[in-house]
This record gives C-alpha cells, structure tokens and sequence, in this order.
C-alpha cells in the first residue's frame, strides 16, 4: 500500500498489514450490533477499513463527522471473529480514534472527563466517595445496578478496593496465587461479584491477593483516544502487579483482563521497556472462568445440586478478542441446572463502556434486543461474564423491557452452589 500524509494517521500507518488482508466480503455486517440497529456501510468492519485506506492515501481528509463514525462502535470486535481473512480489527478502531482524537468535540470531551476521573485515582476516589454518599445506592439493592442516561451507578461505600483485605487464604490445599484487579464496575457499582469472586477461587485452591494500590485498567482511555492517559495508568498497573509475585492475575471483568493481556502490548508497542513489563503481565493474566474450570478438571472444584433453568451471554472480549472462556463447563457441571441456549449468544448487550452514555438510544435499543433473545428462551435468569453487561442489561429489564428476567454475574450462581465439603 501506498502511503501519503501517514503523519495524519500515525498509529494506523503502523498497522496497514491489517487493512490490506481484507477481502471486502461483507460478513461483518451480519455480526456488526449497530449496523444491524442503524443500517450504514460506514458502520462495518468493511466500511471502515476502505474509509482508512481512503484517509491513508490522501483520497479523504480526517474530519468531524469521520471521527464520529468510528466513535459510533461498540468495539465488541465480533468482526473479527468472522472475519475469513483474520483481520485483528482489535488492532484498527482504537488506534484510528486515537489517530483522529483532536478532529471531534465529543473526543475532546472525553478527554478532560477521563483526565478528571481515572486519570487523577486519588482524585477519582475522592469523587467516588462524594457520590456514593449522595446519591449512591445500597449495596443490598442489586437490582439499582443500571446504567443511567448519563452515570455510572455507585454504591453507597464505594469504591469497595478500600473495604477489602489484602489477602484471602485458600480453601484447603492451596495450589498457587491469583492476584485480582477489581475492575472499576465492580469497584463502584458491583461490589458482590468481588466477594462471588473471591469465594469461587479460594474454593478452587487459590489464594488470593488484593492490591490496594491498583487503579483502573485504562480500557475507557485506551477505546476514547485518551492513550496518554491509558499509558500513565497502565504502567502503574503494570508496576503493582508484576511485583505482586503471583502466579496469575484475574478479573471479574472480561474488559480488564483483556487490557492486561492484549491493549497493553498495543500501547507499548515502541517502547521496548515498558513492551517487556507488558509482556510479563500478558503471560501470567488468565480469563477467570477458564482458571476456575481448570480446577473443576483437577476436581479442586465441585457443585451441589441446583433446579433452575438459565441462560448465558457471552462476554465480547472474552469470546472475540480471548482465547473463549470456560463459563459452559462449570456451568454444566451443576447438576440439575438446565442452560438454555441464546440466539447470538456472543453477540453484544450495547455496554461498549462510554458507548451506552454517548450513544444512548442504540446502545438502549441493542441491549432491549438481547433482552428480548433472553425472554424467547423460556429461562428466567440470564448470566453474564462482565459487570458491564449486567449494568447494561439490568436498565433495560428496569423499563419493563423483560421485567421478570433476573440479570446475574456468572459467579454469583457458582458460589451458590459450591460443595467442597
């Protein structure tokens, strides 16, 4: 490929091994959660990589309105998976925002709220704690753990790092340690899938080890073109937990863990330093249900029986960024539990993170269409692998959008019916 003005696109010029695999086949379309609800080529796989190969050779100048059209993505990356010439689109619609950061006024937005937020976490903290107190709901209520229009929701107490100890000994034989990153949803927002957490991999032989001096992980940085800001969070990280000593690193968010494991090699791409810390951190940062039904093989791990029909939403990055995750087998091995499955089960709910606040009504109406998959199976409770995704689903079944339907983390359901004894 030719190149032209590469100093506009920086990043992207880096990955243009990308943009030419693409064969212009057109199944990302099927998989895309805002075609499917808007309509528009521009909003597919295939729409955006001839718009950067078009901006890549001078054909097309960045502006406003191109910025926005690749600010109206989810980054589920469900493309990618369908993709039969292997294009890593996880590698493209981040870097292409950052590369066009300063031609929108929503991404100018973000940036100072980013900056002002998780970008200061002692700041962040403070702000947290004033909010709770004020408006925060209690953590007994899960059912307020919805996204609002324009907020995150925030338990009254958070953020919960603060309230939980340093270190968690296994139950029984212990066969390693995990250190946890809480993630901020389940820091502010959802705090019991933290102790679900916990309970699951202490069960499961695992010690586990909190550090309190963990900040976000940097993914709504890195997905809003704020890479400063990512890169200042991610080396804090990178050095609190590569000096932990753990044998692996864990989350209850399949959004974090896949910061650990795959953004940060991205961010330090020319930084052979900071890349080497990164590295480390990727080798030892596992997907949670995949850990925990590695102990169910090693029979670490077992369920009593539990009468109850579910269903299961896969998380995106887990299923379409990672290697997939386990959740099935654990799930499956609780006897008398009856899991029906969801059509486009791996397809998004709509959180997307800021998505659901900057594109409100399609992110709504992306998550009212799962809601609606959900009720078609019959199952009166679905389970999801990311905090988000509750969040996210939990405001539509509060519209009375599916009011029956009970939104629950994974976790939750296991720790019920563990029985180890």
């Amino acid at each position: 490929m030719v190149l032209m003005k590469v100093n506009l696109l920086t990043e992207i010029s880096f990955r243009t091994e990308e943009l030419d695999k693409c064969v212009n086949c057109g199944l990302c379309q099927a998989v895309c959660p805002t075609f499917l609800v808007k309509g528009g080529e521009g909003l597919t796989a295939r729409g955006k990589i001839m718009l950067l190969k078009e901006l890549l050779d001078g054909s097309v100048e960045p502006s406003g309105s191109i910025a926005d059209l690749f600010d109206d993505c989810l980054t589920c990356y469900a493309c990618q998976s369908v993709c039969p010439a292997d294009v890593r689109t996880q590698r493209l619609w981040t870097t292409a925002r950052q590369d066009m950061a300063g031609q929108s006024i929503s991404g100018k937005m973000k940036h100072v709220g980013l900056a002002w937020t998780i970008g200061r976490p002692k700041l962040f903290d403070f702000e947290v704690q004033l909010a709770g107190s004020i408006v925060g709901f209690e953590q007994s209520e899960h059912t307020r753990a919805r996204l609002g229009k324009w907020s995150l929701p925030i338990f009254r107490g958070a953020p919960y790092l603060r309230r939980l100890a340093d270190e968690y000994p296994a139950t029984g034989k212990e066969v390693g340690s995990v250190g946890m990153l809480l993630g901020c949803s389940v820091n502010l927002s959802t705090p019991w899938i933290a102790d679900a957490t916990i309970k699951l991999l202490n069960a499961a032989g695992w010690r586990v080890i909190i550090p309190k001096n963990q900040v976000c992980c940097g993914a709504p940085a890195i997905n809003n073109a704020c890479w400063d800001i990512a890169r200042k969070l991610a080396r804090m990280n990178m050095t609190v937990f590569n000096r932990l000593g753990v044998d692996r690193i864990i989350s209850a968010d399949g959004t974090c863990a896949n910061a650990f494991a795959y953004d940060y090699l991205e961010l330090f791409r020319e930084d052979d330093e900071s890349l080497a810390e990164a590295v480390n951190l990727a080798r030892i940062t596992a997907d949670l249900g995949t850990l925990l039904a590695e102990a169910l093989d090693d029979d670490r791990l077992k369920f009593r029986k539990c009468d109850r029909v579910v269903t299961l939403h896969d998380s995106c990055h887990v299923e379409h960024v990672g290697e997939g995750s386990r959740w099935r087998d654990l799930l499956n091995a609780v006897e008398g539990l009856e899991i029906k499955e969801l059509t486009d089960s791996d397809h998004c709910c709509g959180f997307g993170g800021s998505y659901a606040f900057f594109h409100n009504y399609t992110s709504f109406k992306i998550a009212k269409r799962k809601i609606e998959r959900v009720v078609e199976t019959g199952a009166g409770e679905v389970l999801v692998a990311s905090p988000g995704c509750m969040l996210r689903l939990q405001s539509v079944v509060n519209n009375k959008a599916g009011r029956s339907v009970v939104v629950r983390h994974v976790a939750e359901l296991l720790t019920e019916v563990i029985d180890n004894n």
